[in-house]
């Protein structure tokens, strides 16, 4: 099976990241992405979207898996042009990017009219779930 895409406009509130969780592990489940893939990705989208919803500033939230059985990406798009930085946590939070990098393969910006999109391109080092056919 090729890659698979799914794009989903969320609200920006804070209940968008467990839509976020549910969309790319629905979507990682049906190309057949090994639990650690999938358990990977779901933390990361959601603290992705979790950013793009604190310092974004309102708008809406643009959220955009990629996936195959081995490999996903995942953007969030939002209307700030201020990227995100890796910073030592403070005890409020800001541990997003630090999750993100060290679960993700790579990470980047990608600066679009009206705004970004933060990718994390994640990749499985196990082979995915036999199929059942």
């Amino acid at each position: 099976m090729g890659r698979t895409r799914q794009t989903r406009v969320l609200p920006s509130e804070p209940a968008s990241a467990r839509v976020g969780r549910t969309v790319t592990a629905a979507l990682l489940a049906s190309v057949g992405a090994p639990g650690s893939l999938l358990d990977a990705a779901v933390l990361v989208t959601s603290e992705l979207v979790t950013n793009a919803v604190r310092h974004a500033g309102g708008g809406e939230v643009v959220l955009l898996v990629e996936a195959d059985a081995r490999s996903v990406s995942v953007g969030v798009r939002d209307d700030a042009r201020r990227h995100p930085e890796l910073v030592a946590a403070y005890e409020g939070g800001g541990r997003g990017m630090l999750v993100v990098s060290a679960l993700a393969e790579r990470w980047h910006v990608e600066d679009v009219p009206g705004g970004k999109v933060v990718w994390a391109h994640l990749r499985s080092v196990e082979a995915p779930p036999a199929s059942s056919a």
